[in-house]
């Protein structure tokens, strides 16, 4: 992480410090989607950033910005659409470096199919395109969440399939992920996430890597603005190249913040 990408994480820490009144659903976690949904006409830009460190080799930084804008089609229906970004900077082991440059483009629709606290748990359905010229993704997920007292929790499994339209190749990848938040007060939560990612050839053939990662996330919300921060750590992974971990597909580390504005 270079001094121009610190500069920015501090500059959205200290934005998001200026607006402090809550908004009751917005995002409390970095690796999972709740299951609800943008009230009706409503309008909001997210800026992501996802940094993936350290290949057990040498020096790898991966990030990957994401620049996102949803729209609330109806109070059950959100919409939205995305930019993803990617640069590498490696050195001293066999990863490339990579400029920064837009990877693919991405429409994500998600649909809540009970009201809030209707039933025990709350479901909705995820869906997502990705197109990037050279390859297309295919990315279904469902989503669970419930809430009790002071504490919201969630579960997403997710499904996602790549095709590499040049190569004639397929790529596939499952994904599990949980978490635990606990709404210290009106603005500020604590949690714990955790995920668990598969990657397979073709169509879930034959695994050839996964990991799994835990670590802590906290968000904080103002009236129109919102920042969660999440960091991970992988506890395992397959097959193992270093102390039990996966560090070919997958990282050492990851950081995510999510910055959300209502417009």
């Amino acid at each position: 992480m270079n001094k121009f990408h610190y500069q920015l994480l501090f500059s959205i820490l200290f934005l998001n410090f200026c607006f402090i009144n809550i908004h009751a659903d917005e995002k409390r976690f970095a690796r999972s989607y709740t299951s609800y949904t943008l009230p009706s006409k409503a309008l909001e830009f997210e800026f992501w950033q996802t940094g993936r460190i350290n290949k057990g080799v040498g020096s790898y930084y991966r990030w990957q910005p994401r620049f996102e804008v949803e729209y609330g089609v109806t109070d059950r229906f959100t919409a939205s659409m995305y930019f993803n970004f990617n640069e590498v900077k490696s050195s001293g082991n066999i990863n490339p470096s990579k400029p920064l440059s837009l990877s693919t483009t991405s429409f994500e629709f998600r649909y809540r199919l009970t009201n809030p606290s209707e039933y025990f748990i709350d479901p909705a359905l995820y869906f997502e395109l990705s197109y990037g010229g050279d390859k297309i993704e295919y990315e279904p997920k469902i989503l669970f969440t419930k809430r009790f007292n002071d504490f919201i929790s969630v579960m997403n499994i997710n499904s996602e399939i790549e095709r590499d339209i040049a190569g004639k190749e397929t790529e596939s990848a499952f994904e599990l992920t949980l978490g635990l938040a606990y709404e210290l007060n009106k603005n500020i939560s604590i949690g714990l996430e955790f995920r668990n990612d598969r990657n397979y050839k073709e169509i879930y053939e034959k695994e050839e890597n996964q990991a799994t990662f835990i670590g802590p996330t906290i968000s904080f919300h103002g009236g129109r603005i919102y920042l969660v921060v999440n960091f991970l750590t992988q506890v395992g992974g397959g097959p193992t190249s270093n102390n039990n971990l996966d560090l070919v597909g997958h990282e050492k580390y990851e950081i995510r913040t999510i910055l959300g504005v209502e417009l």
